[in-house]
């Protein structure tokens, strides 16, 4: 099954403050659009005429207007890095379902080609970079939460795009996904935190839903996940913020025979 990119008008949507759509100033609305707010609606044009009469420039007149006063204070309180780092963490999401060799995944780890499987096999990946993203104090945390809000976005568009399923289905199948991620998320944290047996279980309960009876299957995804953290431990505070692009692992060049 082809996984479509149907994730490419989601990173449009990232609003720019966190609780309201525009900014209103009497008869002007600043509207939240990507990094910069533009002018919607002025009711009517004011023409400011400079002449070597006018003691005062028009970039003056303008400046001592209270509306944009007004403007000028409320931008500060903008943060625009902030609007920027969420936009590279839905980047960076759009990258992992881009990037991941799905197929062979499906492959090496004897998994269905079903959207579960998919659902599966990202969920890991976006753990592992919450994970980074957590050691980035305030930027990270804001980061960390684009990522999953850019996952269940594209969660909510795949899953329209499979065959027609009732909607009070659909939402009741999104409750169960959610449990899933949370639950998958705490058990990862543990292992990560603890030693690889208690990852290797973790990793065996969630990932392979307790079917997996290979013990070399499980080394290998084992010795993948440990890979892949300690290579995103090493990314810079200033690219895993700002760079979307992470590298990842291959599956495919991973042997249980090697040492991290």
């Amino acid at each position: 099954m082809q996984h479509s990119r149907a994730f490419s008008s989601i990173k449009c949507i990232v609003p720019l403050l966190t609780n309201r759509k525009y900014i209103q100033c009497d008869n002007i609305k600043l509207w939240n659009h990507g990094s910069f707010a533009r002018t919607l609606q002025w009711s009517a044009t004011r023409i400011i005429h400079t002449t070597t009469t006018v003691k005062t420039s028009a970039i003056e007149k303008v400046k001592s207007n209270s509306t944009f006063k007004w403007i000028l204070e409320k931008l500060k309180f903008i943060d625009f890095e902030g609007a920027k780092i969420k936009t590279h963490a839905y980047s960076e999401y759009e990258y992992i379902v881009d990037k991941i060799d799905y197929s062979t995944f499906y492959k090496d780890f004897n998994m269905a080609d079903t959207f579960f499987s998919w659902f599966l096999i990202t969920e890991l990946h976006v753990w592992m970079l919450m994970v980074r993203l957590m050691a980035e104090g305030k930027y990270g945390k804001l980061a960390r939460n684009a990522l999953v809000e850019a996952m269940w976005d594209d969660i909510e568009i795949r899953s329209k795009m499979l065959e027609k399923i009732n909607p009070s289905i659909r939402k009741e199948q999104k409750v169960e996904l959610s449990y899933q991620f949370n639950a998958a998320i705490l058990a990862y944290d543990e292992g990560l935190m603890s030693d690889d047996k208690v990852l290797a279980r973790a990793l065996w309960e969630t990932f392979f839903n307790l079917e997996c009876n290979n013990p070399e299957v499980i080394e290998k995804l084992l010795i993948y996940v440990r890979k892949q953290i300690n290579l995103l431990d090493k990314i810079s505070s200033q690219k895993i913020l700002r760079h979307p692009q992470i590298k990842w692992l291959e599956l495919k060049n991973i042997n249980i025979n090697n040492s991290l």
